[in-house]
C-alpha cells in the first residue's frame, strides 16, 4: 500500500518552508504521495493541494470570522479525506487553532502527528502543552528555548534549527541608502500596516531626501491590489527575490512575525510596527501576557529591537527612532551584533532534512 502524508499549511510563512520539507521528503521517499492544504511555493514542488492556503490566512480573533466558510471547507475536505483514505502521517505546519483540531482527528485514526514549527505557547495560550502532550507524537521545533519547554511537559521534541537558514542568503556588510518597507504577508495585516509605513516613509523622505523606499511583496500579495489600494507614488515595488531586496537596505521596518527573523539574519537593523483591530488587540491583551511581540526580542531574550505596537505606532514616533538610528552608525553597529547572537542562536542549515527524516523514521515504524 502506497504510504502518504497530509501536511497542512495555513499561512506565507508555513508554505514557505513546507515546500523545503516537501522537497526533502521527496529526494528521501520519492515513492511517497503528499496532499494537504498549501499555497503556490508547495504547489509548485508535488503537493496534492485539497484547499489552498491562500484562503485561509488570516490574522486576529475578530479578522478569523470573514473566513469561516473557507476554514469550514477546508475542514470538510480534510475529513473526507480521513474518512475515505487515510494518510500515513499528518505534518501540521505552525497554523495551531486548525490543525489542533485535525491533529484530534488523526490521534482518534490512530494517525502519527509530527508538529513542524509549533504554536507560540511561550507567548500566550499555554493551556495548549497539555492539548498537545495528548494530541502530538513528536514536536520539530525551531526555536532554541522550545525544546525545553515541550520537555517539561513530557512532550517527545527535537530542535531542528531554523528553516530560514536553509533558504536565506549570507549578510553583506554593503547597503545602499534604501529603506525597506515590509507589512506583512496577508491582505488584512497590509491594510493596518502598510498605511503606517507610508506615512512612516514620508516624514522620513522630508529629513533625509537622499533616501529611497522599497517594498518587497509577498507571493501570496497581489501587485495590481497593492498599487490600487494604496498611494505608493514614492515606493518602488519589488516582487521576486525579496532576500537580495532585503540585503540591498540599509534599514527595514517591519511587521511582526517571520520577517523579524529574516531580518536578523541578514543583520539588518530594523523597526518593529504591528496593529491589529482593537478588539483583536484587548481580546489578545487578555489572552496573553507577554514582554515583547517580536520573535528576535524573544529569542535575544530583551528588546533589541524598538517596537511599536498599536496606538503607540504612529508615524512620527516611528519616523524619529528610525531617523536616531540613521544618524548614529554606532547604535547601527550594535543592533547588528545582537542580531548576529540571535542569528548564532538559531541552529545550523538542515532543518527541511532533519524533519524529513523525523517523518520518514515515524513512517518506518508504522511498516514494522
Amino acid at each position: 500500500m502506497k504510504k502518504s502524508i497530509l501536511l497542512v499549511a495555513g499561512e506565507a510563512s508555513g508554505d514557505l518552508h513546507g515546500a523545503g520539507l516537501i522537497y526533502r521528503l521527496k529526494s528521501l521517499v520519492p515513492e511517497l504521495d503528499i496532499l494537504g492544504i498549501g499555497g503556490p511555493q508547495m504547489r509548485k514542488v508535488g503537493l496534492k493541494c485539497i484547499y489552498p492556503a491562500e484562503k485561509l490566512a488570516v490574522v486576529g480573533i475578530t479578522e478569523v470570522m470573514g473566513h469561516l466558510k473557507d476554514i469550514w471547507l477546508a475542514w470538510k475536505r480534510i475529513k473526507t479525506i480521513f474518512d475515505n483514505c487515510p494518510p500515513s502521517l499528518f505534518i501540521p505546519i505552525d497554523y495551531p487553532d486548525f490543525n489542533l483540531r485535525v491533529a484530534k482527528m488523526a490521534k482518534e485514526r490512530g494517525i502519527p502527528v509530527l508538529y513542524y514549527i509549533g504554536p507560540q505557547v511561550w507567548a500566550w495560550r499555554r493551556s495548549r502543552l497539555k492539548k498537545i502532550a495528548k494530541l502530538v507524537d513528536e514536536m520539530a521545533v525551531i526555536l532554541p528555548f522550545e525544546e525545553t519547554l515541550y520537555k517539561r511537559y513530557n512532550i517527545k521534541v527535537s530542535f531542528v534549527g531554523h528553516p530560514l537558514l536553509d533558504i536565506m542568503p549570507e549578510p553583506t556588510n554593503n547597503s545602499e541608502p534604501i529603506i525597506g518597507l515590509m507589512p506583512g504577508s496577508r491582505p488584512n495585516e497590509i491594510k493596518k500596516i502598510l498605511p503606517i509605513m507610508i506615512e512612516t516613509s514620508k516624514i522620513i523622505m522630508k529629513k533625509r531626501p537622499g533616501l529611497r523606499f522599497v517594498l518587497p511583496v509577498a507571493p501570496t500579495i497581489d501587485t495590481k491590489w497593492l498599487k490600487d489600494e494604496f498611494n505608493l507614488s514614492k515606493i518602488t515595488l519589488s516582487k521576486g527575490d525579496n532576500y537580495q531586496t532585503m540585503r540591498r537596505c540599509l534599514f527595514l521596518l517591519v511587521a511582526s512575525g517571520t520577517a523579524t527573523l529574516e531580518a536578523a539574519i541578514l543583520l539588518k537593523p530594523f523597526i518593529i510596527i504591528y496593529r491589529l483591530s482593537r478588539i483583536s488587540y484587548f481580546l489578545g491583551k487578555r489572552l496573553a501576557d507577554i514582554p515583547y511581540i517580536g520573535l528576535v526580542n524573544w529569542v535575544a531574550g530583551k528588546k533589541i529591537v524598538p517596537e511599536f505596537l498599536q496606538n503607540e505606532a504612529r508615524p512620527e514616533n516611528i519616523a524619529e527612532t528610525a531617523l536616531y538610528f540613521l544618524e548614529n552608525s554606532e547604535k547601527l553597529r550594535q543592533i547588528k551584533e545582537s542580531l548576529r547572537v540571535v542569528r548564532n542562536s538559531l541552529g545550523t542549515p538542515g532543518a527541511s532534512q532533519r524533519v524529513a527524516q523525523l517523518a520518514k523514521n515515524i513512517l518506518e515504524k508504522r511498516i514494522l
